[in-house]
């Protein structure tokens, strides 16, 4: 998605008020500035027992660098992590990023607590959700006001 098609999608949900988004597409759109985000990382390790895999949760810091401020496997610490900087910070925006190598990597159960405990924080805090995934991975969809397929 451009930079061009993500500020008409932006403009428009600015202007009826829309404030949970899911987005399905090939690549996640630009982020705005002022901007929480929770990520996948790219590598991830399984035992018989368990799968871990890396989280990150970074937001803007009042310079406009990205601040990153949570690194680990442990999905509810980074939800916590998450409210909090939605709770201190004066963010537009909490990004869920590829939320379907979330659900792939952690399992569906740690996607769906992500998503539901940064969309409490989003309407906490007066941020909107959005919700980037890369095709129809179980994202629950009478969740979001509008669904974006790029």
């Amino acid at each position: 998605m451009t930079t061009e098609a993500t500020d008409r999608i932006r403009s428009r949900l600015d202007r009826v008020g829309q404030e949970a988004v899911l987005v399905r597409g090939a690549s996640a759109p630009p982020r705005p500035p002022a901007t929480l985000t929770v990520a996948p990382g790219v590598a991830a390790r399984a035992t018989p027992d368990r799968r871990f895999a890396t989280l990150y949760v970074s937001a803007e810091a009042p310079t406009g660098r990205t601040v990153r401020r949570y690194d680990g496997a442990d999905a509810t610490a980074a939800a916590d992590c998450a409210a909090e900087l939605l709770d201190d910070r004066e963010l537009r925006a909490a990004w869920l990023c590829d939320r379907e190598r979330i659900a792939t990597l952690l399992g569906d159960g740690a996607a769906r607590m992500l998503e539901r405990r940064l969309a409490t924080a989003a309407r906490r805090t007066g941020a909107r959700l959005v919700v980037w995934t890369r095709s129809e991975d179980g994202a629950v969809e009478d969740r979001y006001d509008v669904v974006l397929d790029a």
